[in-house]
């Protein structure tokens, strides 16, 4: 007989969601942003019935990437939306007024927060998944299906000592469409400090995303929040190829449109890098480690919607050349 794990742990997800834990309380005591630096996070699935019965015969149905990142999320309890987890680590509470609050009001975050709140979910599911092993019957050829998920949740479950480059990185990849990323494919959190430019006696951190694509090279994206809780976002793009021009204009066009559905007041500027290996370096040098682990959820956020808009146009550029390769050799 075989047994589908896959079918097992999505009823779990399942039962999880509908229990109302995502949008209704998450079942746990979440402090507001202020009080919640100092507070063990207590998001938990502990006291949830849920129903896990391996030894049912279900047809094998394997999942797929988008499938999979939807499961995680599920797994570990989430929001759908990166934003409506920002509103209830910040407000206890997922509204339009509090999502829109969220975007418009310079408040942060102590990311050890995130961190809590992913391992003290990832505690309860990885638990209740390990006991679908000692549930198993003996000789069982389809472990591989959950193990492949336990890895995968393993993975992407900040460390303790993890910094809030780490932990935004982690919870960035967790809102991706897919998981895992395509082999070349990559992202990477980090900050940078920079002059003010609205003030020339500070300094200001920039929240940098790096975007290793499989079609359109490397991307930089710099991001930058103002007083005014504006957001300036500086668009990097190193490539050998013009050919990629008319993608990176749907990528503009893509970030336009969603931060004008997000209502966050964006200037977007792109500079093309060709044959820039070295300046590439140079620029990554300039990365620093926060001393802080607070962040402005904008800036994650906004980070989160241009890595899901440039993924996907690499995604559909990968998807178009291998119909094109279908019908060369068809011809």
């Amino acid at each position: 007989m075989k047994i589908d794990y896959l079918q097992i742990i999505n009823n779990f997800v399942k039962n999880t969601k509908t229990s109302g834990v995502a949008t209704e309380g998450m079942n746990e005591t979440i402090k507001t942003a202020p009080e919640a630096k100092n507070t063990q996070q207590t998001t938990n699935l502990a006291n949830q019935n849920i129903g896990l019965n391996p030894n049912q015969n279900i047809k094998f149905n394997s999942i797929n990437r988008m499938e999979q990142a939807n499961l995680l999320k599920g797994l570990l309890n989430l929001p759908d939306d990166i934003e409506e987890l920002f509103s209830f680590l910040m407000y206890k509470n997922i509204s339009p007024e509090t999502l829109e609050t969220l975007l418009k009001q310079n408040q942060k975050l102590n990311t050890d927060l995130i961190r809590q709140t992913l391992e003290e979910n990832s505690k309860e599911s990885l638990n209740k998944l390990l006991k679908l092993f000692q549930q198993a019957p003996g000789g069982t050829q389809n472990t591989e299906q959950i193990k492949e998920i336990l890895t995968l949740l393993s993975q992407i479950i900040p460390k303790k000592d993890a910094s809030a480059q780490e932990i935004l990185t982690n919870l960035t990849l967790l809102y991706l469409p897919w998981l895992p990323l395509s082999e070349k494919q990559d992202i990477e959190i980090r900050f940078e400090k920079r002059e003010s430019e609205e003030d020339d006696n500070s300094e200001q951190t920039v929240l940098v995303i790096y975007i290793t694509t499989i079609n359109l090279g490397r991307f930089k994206i710099s991001i930058i929040l103002n007083k005014d809780c504006s957001v300036k976002i500086e668009i990097e793009n190193t490539e050998t190829l013009t050919e990629t021009s008319e993608y990176l204009e749907k990528i503009l066009k893509g970030i336009n449109e969603q931060t004008r559905k997000d209502k966050i007041n964006a200037k977007l500027e792109l500079m093309v890098i060709l044959d820039s290996k070295e300046s590439s370096k140079e620029k990554k040098r300039e990365v620093i480690i926060s001393p802080s682990k607070d962040v402005s959820p904008v800036l994650v956020i906004t980070a989160q919607k241009i890595a899901k808009i440039i993924l996907e146009t690499d995604e559909k550029n990968s998807l178009l050349e291998r119909r094109q390769e279908m019908v060369s050799k068809e011809d």
